[in-house]
């Protein structure tokens, strides 16, 4: 049932960044629309509650994205598509018989809004801000208990949800290109639900990471390819005890013109 809440409640809010977005445009004078096609991967090494040692999430995104350009620069961006993520490592131990999470990645949905605000310009060089929250929700998947002489089986069901929010520089005098450096604060929610059922024994087991911060730093490039076409890439590393995530993200946008009025 808590599950089922958090899930509710993820699905809930991005429902009402979404209204905010809409009601935005409706009351604003859209400069342009720009769609396109994202893949992203967003790995991120934490210590669920209750465990000593750490293991990784990672996950690979690949998402629509329509991006609204406002007055005076702003863009706002939602995306939605297909997640991705693996949790291998991650072992439960409060379960009838203990597991080691070794599967494949589970697939599951994934819906994000994410806001780009300029803030002041001088000699070409614009200093903003950016956010984001990205909701990601993975589909049950069952496993078959091996080397038991009774049936089995094992489900696992994923949540996570991540915001991000920092400075971002851009630098606006290089012809063919507009690359930029963002500095984010990131903070993770995540959740695993494992199920399993051996003959008689049955029990179930939730890990939990209920907070978890860090911070990134990335350097990103938009490239036109067109008068409307344009290629985005973006690189990173996410700092942690003992070594770094690597993120990593590349996509194409399709831009059209809006009204040109005040």
């Amino acid at each position: 049932m808590g599950d089922r809440r958090r899930r509710l409640g993820g699905i809930l809010g991005f429902a009402a960044v979404v209204a905010l977005a809409a009601g935005a445009a409706a009351e604003t004078n859209v400069r342009s629309i720009a769609v396109g096609l994202t893949c992203e991967s967003l790995p991120r090494t934490v210590v669920w509650k209750g465990d000593d040692a750490s293991s990784k999430i990672s996950g690979s995104l690949l998402s629509l994205r329509a991006d609204l350009g406002m007055p005076g620069g702003i863009v706002f961006s939602l995306s939605a598509g297909a997640v991705l993520t693996d949790f291998r490592g991650l072992e439960f131990n409060g379960l009838p018989i203990g597991l080691a999470y070794d599967a494949s990645p589970l697939l599951g949905l994934a819906f994000g809004a994410e806001a780009i605000v300029p803030l002041h310009e001088f000699s070409g060089l614009e200093i903003g801000a950016t956010g984001r929250l990205v909701y990601a929700f993975g589909m049950s998947k069952t496993w078959p208990l091996e080397g038991f002489a009774v049936e089995g089986s094992a489900a696992g069901r994923s949540s996570w949800l991540e915001a991000a929010a920092g400075p971002r520089l851009t630098w606006r005098r290089l012809a063919g290109f507009v690359p930029y450096l963002e500095i984010q604060a990131r903070w993770l929610q995540a959740s695993f639900k494992m199920s399993e059922t051996l003959e008689d024994l049955q029990g179930e087991e939730t890990k939990r990471v209920r907070g978890d911060f860090s911070f990134s730093a990335a350097l990103g490039v938009e490239v036109p390819l067109s008068d409307r076409l344009s290629l985005r890439a973006r690189a990173g590393l996410l700092p942690r005890s003992g070594g770094a995530d690597a993120l990593a993200l590349v996509g194409f946008a399709y831009t059209f013109e809006g009204r040109k009025g005040p």
